[in-house]
């Protein structure tokens, strides 16, 4: 199932790399550009609500779109 999303997100330059963290999770990536550091993120925001998703039950989780 594929659910599109928006994060909100903080970008930011440390030293030689920008780190991408999303505010709401908390998760973070880096790269040696902005674009890069987003792209970064974005893979890992995947990764990150895929597991929660293989890790919740099945019978009460429920996948909404919420429009803001």
């Amino acid at each position: 199932m594929g659910v599109t999303m928006k994060a909100i997100i903080d970008v930011r330059r440390e030293g030689k790399w920008y780190v991408a963290t999303d505010l709401v999770t908390n998760v973070a990536d880096q790269g040696r550009t902005r674009e890069e550091a987003v792209r970064n993120l974005t893979k890992g925001l995947q990764e990150h609500y895929q597991v929660l998703l293989d890790l919740a039950p099945r019978r009460r989780t429920k996948v909404v779109e919420v429009e803001v």
